[in-house]
Parts: structure tokens; C-alpha cells; sequence
């Protein structure tokens, strides 16, 4: 038996993300992760995966186009996606290659499973697990749950012990009842005061499907994370709020503004009844504040500390609505797509692991530039990636907007801005391009500096 159901709010919106990609790039919609099977038998690892695709709603989930719109389809019962191989495994870092490999691989919007694994056993010992997922039925907050239930089946602990949230199904449901209309107006209000506040129009933004040139410039720490984290701590925020402060900051000095628009990505999961939620529930959500180059570093990042944080109360909408409402508002994005539209410059911050990183670490950073970047979407974007101890800040920007030199130069303001936030918290915001602050540790930002790459174009 089959279900068809309406969309969450959540799966509405990677829809409308990932339908808006150019021919090619279906695969930047792709999760990836592997899991460790080593000490565990065939027929555990078939019986935990078994039992996490009778249990979550999400991995029995296709998409249809019904009259023009998206719609969910839950299977009672589906075939695993499951690929086996069994070959010796001599190199520890097989499985990243594997990783990388299979992530590349996009899957179709409809009519199919957006999920799919290889189990790689030597011998008939099964020894790692490499997933990849859609964006369209996953987040990466759900994918580490289900690792962590795989851990629970594996090791016999019992289900009563699993803490299970909605489906996207019954969030669906919950969002199209009355009980929510408060919640959607509430959302609805705070969009009108950012169309009024205005959106950015100096970043140009570009139609559904269409490339353009773009560069990516990567800066890798392991000391920045530390600083971040102690600077949050300092002031009372997030170390993510602290790395969003500055590369807003920098943002704001080269497009030659004192107001910028930066969009978060949220995980929409701050209830407590949505804390275990599979199924994907991100959201861009959009906040226009004062860059105040008068502010002391400190006055900074409390500004959008909390204006991000009064973003967030309002980051679960239905997007088909919010763009109904824009254009009423007289937004007109002169093309198709709205998603690159309404979210012009966005920020996001992924933690994949609790390791701590260290302040006070000397390993040398790095700072290079893609090779291929993702020559589509926004005009200014900003990810970063946290990870045993290590932080990635991954710039993407649109070079007739900000061209190489400008993304340099904000990573640099980023890593002097971070420092400064915890030694000298009370200099000017101003001060991090006039000079003060002195030369950055070669672990903080690298002394010799990578070349552009040539033009795509």
C-alpha cells in the first residue's frame, strides 16, 4: 500500500532548491556518510538496515508531480537500495574515495528511492558502509540519527530506548491545520518587515538552470574553530554567530553598504518534539542588519548574534506562499528563480562532530581555490564545515561582484576579526582594514597566498 500526502514545509523547500539546478549538478543535492562495520556479521548489518527502513517513513519515500506541484509517496514496504562488494581492503582510505565516488552520482526527483548504500566486506567481514542521500528526504541532523539507532540495532539494544519524531508526512499534516496558522502568520509578518527593510540589490542573482561563473576560495584552520568557540563564549554567542559576524562584515566593505542581508540555513528543529525528527527540515531564512564600521568587534557581533537569533523563530514558512507574498510586495526577481532571489547572500554552519578545536593549535593553515566551483545560484555564499578539530571555510562568489582579491581579503578579515574578537574585543570593526592587529599566526591564515584559478568563461 501506497500514501500520497502534500509536502512539509521543509521538503518544499529543497524541492524548490534542487529543481532550480542546471543540467549536470543534481549531485550537489547529495549527503554523504559511511559507517564502520567492522566486528559486525552480514546478517546483523542486514537486519539493523531492515529494520531502520521499517521504521522511518523517510527511506520508503518517493516523489511525484501531481497538476504541477510535488507530492510525498510512502511505500508500506520497498527493496533496499542496497549494493554489495567484497574485495581485500588494503588502503585505510578507501572508503573516502568510495565516499566521493558515490556521491557524484545524482539521483532522479521522482519516481524513485533518493537513497542508496554499498556494504564493502574482505572476505565476507563486512567492513564499512557507504550511504549517500538526497537532500530531498534527509538533513544531515537526521542522517546522524539513524547512525546512531544503526549503533543501537547492531548492538541488540532494545527499540523502546529509540526517541522517534514526526514523519515529513505527519509534519504535513500539522502544518496544513489550524493549530499552525499562528506560526505561519507570525513567519508571514517577519517576511513582510525583511521586503520592507529591502533585500540586496547588488547581488545579482541568476535564473533557475543558468551557470555563471563563480570562484570558491577555501580557508582551513584548526585554530580558528578554537578562537571562535572562545570568542562565543566571551560574548554570549555561538562560534557560528562569530564567523558570521565578520564575513558579513566583509561582505558589507566591499559592496560599499552599511545594511546587508544574510540568510541563515536553520535546521528548524528547536522544539523538543522535533529533536528526532528523520526526514529534512532545513530552511533559509533571510535577516537585513546594520554593519556599523564605528561598532567595537565586540558590539558587532552581538548585533547579529541576535538579529540571526530572531530570524530563526520564523525559519519554518511554505515557500510557495512566501513567494506569493514577494510578489505582491512588488519583488521582481525579472526571471525564475526565487530561491536565488530571496536568499541572495547565505551562511551555514555544519558541526560534524563534538571534538573541541584547539585555540591554542599551530598546525599551518591553508587557503585554496576550487578548481570547478559550483557555477550557479547566489551571488555570495558562505559554508563552513567543522570537523575533528579542524575548520573549513568554504566562500563562494560571483567575480564581477567580488573578485579574487575581495574574497581574500574577507577570509583574511574573517581570521583577524575571530583573533581579535578574543584579544582585543573593543577595537573598531573598522579597524580590521586599516591595518591594526598586526600580522596573523601562519595558523590562522597562510603568509603565501594561492594563485586564481584561470577563467571557466
Amino acid at each position: 500500500m501506497t500514501v500520497e500526502a502534500h509536502l512539509s514545509h521543509g521538503q518544499l523547500f529543497s524541492w524548490r532548491e534542487i529543481e532550480r539546478y542546471p543540467r549536470g549538478w543534481g549531485h550537489e543535492a547529495n549527503l554523504p556518510a559511511t559507517w564502520d562495520l567492522r566486528g559486525l556479521t552480514p546478517a546483523q548489518v542486514d537486519q539493523a538496515l531492515g529494520r531502520l527502513v521499517d521504521r522511518h517513513e523517510t527511506l520508503r519515500t518517493t516523489y511525484e508531480v501531481r497538476d504541477g506541484l510535488p507530492v510525498q509517496r510512502v511505500h508500506a514496504s520497498v527493496p533496499l537500495p542496497v549494493e554489495r562488494v567484497d574485495r581485500l581492503v588494503t588502503d585505510p582510505t578507501e572508503h573516502e574515495r568510495v565516499k566521493m565516488e558515490r556521491v557524484a552520482i545524482p539521483f532522479p526527483m521522482t519516481g524513485d528511492l533518493n537513497w542508496r548504500a554499498l556494504i564493502v566486506s574482505s572476505e565476507g567481514a563486512p567492513m564499512y558502509l557507504s550511504l549517500t542521500f538526497s537532500h530531498l528526504i534527509v538533513d544531515v541532523w537526521s542522517i546522524h540519527h539513524l547512525q546512531d539507532q544503526f549503533k543501537a540495532l547492531v548492538a541488540g539494544r532494545p527499540a523502546a530506548e529509540v526517541e522517534l519524531g514526526s514523519t515529513p508526512r505527519e509534519l504535513a499534516r500539522r502544518q496544513a491545520e489550524a493549530s499552525w496558522q499562528p506560526v505561519q502568520a507570525a513567519s508571514e509578518r517577519y517576511w513582510r518587515g525583511v521586503f520592507a527593510d529591502g533585500l540586496m540589490d547588488r547581488l545579482p542573482t541568476l535564473p533557475a538552470r543558468v551557470e555563471r561563473e563563480r570562484l570558491e576560495l577555501t580557508l582551513t584552520s584548526r585554530r580558528l574553530g578554537g578562537l571562535a568557540a572562545q570568542a562565543g563564549r566571551t560574548h554570549g554567542v555561538t562560534p557560528p554567530a562569530v564567523i558570521m559576524a565578520f564575513s558579513a562584515a566583509g561582505l558589507a566593505r566591499h559592496l560599499d553598504t552599511d545594511r546587508v542581508t544574510m540568510s541563515l540555513m536553520s535546521s528548524n528543529r528547536f522544539a523538543q518534539e522535533d529533536q528526532h525528527n528523520i526526514g529534512t527540515m532545513n530552511q533559509l531564512i533571510p535577516f537585513v542588519t546594520a554593519v556599523d564600521r564605528g561598532a567595537t568587534l565586540g558590539e558587532h557581533i552581538k548585533r547579529l548574534h541576535w538579529a540571526a537569533a530572531k530570524a530563526y523563530r520564523y525559519s519554518c514558512y511554505d515557500f510557495d506562499r512566501v513567494t506569493a507574498m514577494a510578489v505582491a510586495a512588488g519583488e521582481d526577481p525579472g526571471h525564475d528563480c526565487w530561491v536565488n532571489h530571496l536568499f541572495r547572500a547565505w551562511f551555514n554552519y555544519v558541526q560534524v562532530d563534538r571534538r573541541p578545536a584547539d585555540p591554542a593549535d599551530r598546525s599551518p593553515a591553508t587557503l585554496a581555490w576550487t578548481p570547478l566551483a559550483q557555477s550557479y545560484g547566489q551571488a555570495f555564499r558562505v559554508r563552513v564545515e567543522v570537523g575533528d578539530g579542524e575548520t573549513r571555510v568554504l566562500m563562494l562568489a560571483d567575480p564581477e561582484v567580488l573578485p579574487a582579491e575581495a574574497m581574500t581579503d574577507i577570509m583574511r578579515t574573517l581570521a583577524l576579526g575571530v583573533q581579535l574578537a578574543v584579544t582585543d574585543p573593543g577595537r573598531s570593526l573598522k579597524d580590521l582594514w586599516n591595518g591594526h592587529g598586526g600580522d596573523l599566526p601562519p595558523a590562522l591564515f597562510p603568509r603565501d597566498l594561492p594563485a586564481r584559478p584561470a577563467s571557466t568563461t
